[in-house]
């Protein structure tokens, strides 16, 4: 979906025609034009503050700005790989750590500039220092380092001087100084713009776009990242990455979890080493989620908490480290004033670490459940008979003995009942073992809803059936088997063009130990219900045979 930010912003057509040049004459004009367009940006904006006291209009207006300006930025072909794409790549990963992740990439990159000239190295660890100081919040000690550096640093030096600019802007940021803020920003954006490429100057105008908060409390700030976004995403560089996770990191009212599980899916198929240890756990952290809470593949929800649990890990370190290089680096005054902001660093890491445990054990938790239902179920399916659903043999030898035995420990009566179709064969040989199976199924089906849910119905044998009743009186046992046989003969089963009848033989037993549970012979109960139904089958078939004890010849 692409934003009409003019429509949105309902700002005057005359207030956007200005603004609108004023955005391209940024990055067209030269010298003194440039300079003028410059003080005139910050002059717009200023009136703004000053003069809309509805931050909706504010928004509006700044949004304006910003889309013209993307519109020249992004409209240029694709720069080819410069020396500061790679720095702002590091700026990512600051401070150089050697139990970074991306330690190895970072020193392969900085060794450019110290093969050059070895001093660099300790003017690079001030700027870290300053880098450090304006990300945790201790924005004196920053302001004053900030002041020291501003002879050290001059412009030829374009990564180190890009890197101290951006420093100073964060901290005119953090003290309101809107004037200053911008300039520095506008001076800067430009001045890369024409010495190093179009990417690398919308790179910090990014970084401009993230800092003004009456955009991102707006509606403005999704809709500009959603368009720069589908601009830049086929490029799959460090723009795309950076925009791609700015996205992602909306709230969920503004981002729904499946779009963020898309960007997630985008920003994976960057190099990890784009993305930071934080951004890399906040990823992962939320694909276990995702996966988890939508029951999908448990392999991947735990993959993806492995991996946010490694990236986690690594903000602990680097956390660790910052506050080694600071007690390293910084005096005694500026090191003790930084260590309250890093407390509160550790606190936020600590909640995140919480969290994250949290959500992990609770994916446990359900999966296991998930599992453990799956587990049952098969078990279940292995009682079962396959084509028919009934219970089958294993559920017999594994179950039927117990259940039997507490009936008759509750001097309740047991029918066994063996049931079989007659001439089964001649199903499968006149209409084929498809017809057979139906035949199967259908009468599987009649037995079900003949009998009782506490009655249990096993598939025996081949066409034989074992129905085993509970609290039965032999008498209803047998009236019951009778009524069955009628009905199954008066049947009719249809199979495609064939009508097809069949009759049944059943043999009944019905037994009762009077509450002494240890005579149970459960083999021999069913033997004697086999009995009756060889005695069914051979005096004619299609009728029911009850049991009867042999008489004693003596």
């Amino acid at each position: 979906m692409r934003y009409d930010i003019i429509q949105m912003s309902e700002v005057s057509p005359r207030a956007v025609k200005e603004i609108r040049r004023l955005a391209c004459a940024l990055f067209s004009g030269k010298g003194e034009s440039r300079e003028k367009t410059i003080q005139d940006v910050v002059a717009l904006v200023s009136q703004h503050i000053n003069m809309i006291s509805d931050p909706r209009r504010l928004a509006a207006a700044i949004a304006v700005f910003f889309d013209a300006a993307f519109a020249c930025l992004k409209s240029a072909e694709e720069d080819k790989r410069c020396e500061l794409h790679d720095f702002f790549i590091i700026l990512n990963h600051l401070p150089v750590l050697e139990n970074s992740p991306f330690y190895a990439q970072t020193l392969e990159i900085l060794s450019r500039y110290f093969r050059k000239a070895p001093s660099l190295i300790k003017l690079f660890d001030r700027l870290q220092l300053l880098f450090l100081y304006a990300e945790i919040g201790n924005i004196t000690a920053a302001q004053k380092l900030a002041d020291q550096l501003e002879t050290e640093v001059n412009e030829n030096q374009i990564s180190f001087y890009t890197l101290y600019q951006i420093c100073r802007f964060r901290v005119f940021n953090a003290i309101q100084d809107v004037h200053t803020k911008i300039e520095i920003l506008l001076r800067l954006t430009t001045k890369i713009h024409d010495t190093q490429g179009g990417d690398c100057a919308l790179f910090l105008m990014g970084r401009w776009l993230g800092a003004m908060d009456v955009l991102k409390q707006s509606p403005f700030y999704k809709a500009l990242l959603s368009n720069l976004y589908q601009d830049i995403k086929p490029r799959q560089n460090l723009n795309s990455a950076i925009v791609g996770y700015e996205l992602f990191s909306l709230d969920d009212k503004l981002m729904s979890p499946d779009d963020k599980m898309s960007l997630y899916d985008d920003l994976m198929e960057h190099k990890e080493s784009i993305l930071n240890s934080q951004q890399l756990h906040s990823l992962h952290f939320f694909a276990g989620n995702y996966i988890s809470g939508r029951n999908e593949n448990f392999r991947d929800s735990i993959q993806s908490f492995k991996s946010s649990n490694y990236f986690l890990h690594k903000c602990w370190e680097r956390l660790i480290g910052i506050s080694k290089y600071l007690r390293m680096h910084s005096n005694p005054a500026d090191y003790k004033v930084s260590v309250g902001y890093l407390d509160k660093l550790y606190l936020e890491l600590s909640h995140q670490t919480s969290m994250r445990n949290n959500s992990y054990v609770e994916n446990l938790q359900a999966n296991f459940d998930k599992i453990e239902d799956l587990y049952r179920e098969v078990g279940e399916l292995s009682l079962r008979d396959a084509l028919t659903g009934l219970r089958n043999r294993r559920y017999m030898e594994n179950n039927l003995n117990q259940i039997v035995a507490l009936a008759f420990r509750q001097k309740a009566p047991v029918s066994f009942s063996m049931i079989d179709i007659d001439f089964f064969k001649r199903v499968n040989d006149d209409y084929g073992h498809a017809a057979g199976d139906y035949i199967l199924q259908e009468l599987s089906k009649k037995l079900s809803t003949t009998f009782r849910k506490s009655d249990i119905i096993i598939r025996y044998g081949g066409e034989e059936f074992l129905v085993v009743l509970f609290d039965i009186n032999p008498k209803t046992c047998l009236k019951m088997m009778e009524d069955l046989r009628q009905e199954v003969q008066d049947h009719v089963y249809q199979y495609q063009r064939f009508k097809i009848k069949i009759t049944i033989s059943i043999g009944l037993s019905c037994e009762s130990l009077d509450g002494k549970a240890d005579c149970c012979n459960l083999d021999g109960f069913i033997q004697k219900a086999d009995t009756a139904l060889y005695l069914a089958k051979d005096s004619g078939r299609n009728k029911v045979v009850l049991y009867q004890k042999p008489e004693n010849p003596a």
